[in-house]
């Protein structure tokens, strides 16, 4: 009984045990394989060395995901044509978590409009140990174009550069080849020309005009000095310090003004068009105004006019100067005779006077006016 019971303890051990070694492995690394993923591809033409699966990508020094196969692109894509299948394929998982939860069709989209803006995947040394990691990075598009394929791309697609390595190696064949070019005697006459130069640089300066032109040079480069610590001297200046911030904030205002009025600016810039074109048209219009030969003959007919019109202004002129003696002459006149017509005047309002004072008694008394005297007025006491 003893003995059954050790067994049954020994058998749970070892399934205990194999259960936490399963969970352990599954949290140090098997994990990644129940995690749902964005797939990612590239092509290298050179060698990868260095980059193996499970190598981190990174963007920007932030991992974004590992390296999950790599391989080469004829394997993967059978209708490759030469040299593109010897291509290295590089297929990287991504780690949707730093993408805010983006769909797999969105994650293609924002991957191909980075590609556009120059985003590129370089393999890069991890400092001395010579492993490769994938960096994420922006190049000039322009300088840096992807690499000519003939297929579709399953997953989503950056193109990749050369590493800094690749580039060096590719540099220093450049100057091999150049230096391997060059002949003997082209190294032997270009050490000479310069030998030369330098020989004639060094007779020169000891001469007259040598040691003047070094004067000089040494006086410039003295002014220079000046002038450098004058400008130190200047932008350490408190009153400098300031001098800055407030011409940003002047140029923020006129910026602002500039934005505030963005629209009477065009409103006033439109009229101003408008007005230069109707100025233009009018001109068009009176140059063929004026260059039309009926213009001509109309001028021709109009001066015989104006011709009579200055006669007529003088004939004008005339009889307005002897209006103006006569009005004088009748000034005089009524001057001579101010006496008589103030007692005309005179007579003429008595007259007026008397006539008003008839009129007011023929209202009150009207047969009087025609049969005499009005009766006499009874007296009560008299009788």
């Amino acid at each position: 009984m003893i003995r059954k019971r050790d067994y049954f303890k020994l058998g749970l051990y070892i399934v205990l045990g194999t259960g936490m070694l399963l969970a352990v492995v599954v949290i140090l690394g098997a994990g990644h394989y129940f995690q749902t993923t964005f797939p990612m591809e590239t092509y290298f033409d050179e060698s990868v060395n260095g980059l193996s699966v499970g190598s981190p990508v990174k963007l920007r020094g932030v991992q974004v995901g590992r390296v999950a196969e790599i391989n080469f692109v004829s394997n993967i894509y059978h209708n490759a044509k030469s040299p593109q299948s010897r291509y290295v394929y590089v297929r990287c998982e991504i780690n949707p978590d730093l993408f805010r939860e983006m769909t797999d069709k969105e994650f293609i989209s924002h991957v191909e409009t980075e590609a556009k803006r120059g985003m590129r995947i370089r393999p890069t040394s991890l400092g001395l140990t010579g492993q490769l990691f994938l960096n994420t990075v922006y190049q000039d598009p322009k300088n840096n174009p992807p690499l000519g394929i003939s297929w579709t791309p399953e997953y989503a697609y950056i193109p990749a550069v050369p590493s800094t390595l690749s580039r060096v190696e590719e540099a220093v064949t450049n100057i091999s080849k150049t230096l391997s070019g060059l002949k003997q005697e082209d190294l032997e006459s270009i050490i000479t020309d310069v030998k030369s130069i330098v020989g004639t640089l060094n007779d020169f300066m000891k001469t007259e005009g040598g040691r003047e032109a070094g004067n000089r040079l040494l006086a410039i480069l003295q002014s220079t000095q000046g002038i450098l610590a004058q400008t130190d001297k200047l932008l350490g200046d408190p009153a400098t310090k300031t001098l800055i911030p407030h011409a940003a904030s002047i140029l923020s205002n006129v910026d602002r003004i500039t934005t505030e009025s963005a629209d009477d600016i065009i409103k006033a810039a439109s009229e101003t068009r408008q007005a230069i074109a109707s100025f233009k048209q009018a001109s068009q219009v009176l140059s063929k105004t004026l260059t039309d030969p009926r213009m001509d003959k109309a001028m021709g007919e109009i001066a015989p006019s104006l011709e009579n019109i200055s006669k007529a202004s003088t004939d004008l002129a005339a009889a307005v100067s002897k209006v103006h003696a006569l009005v004088n002459r009748l000034n005089g006149v009524l001057a001579s005779q101010e006496a008589n017509v103030r007692s005309i005047v005179e007579d003429t309002r008595e007259a007026m006077q008397n006539v008003k004072e008839l009129t007011d008694e023929a209202k009150r008394y009207p047969s009087g006016m025609i049969f005499g005297n009005p009766p006499s007025k009874s007296n009560p006491e008299g009788n």
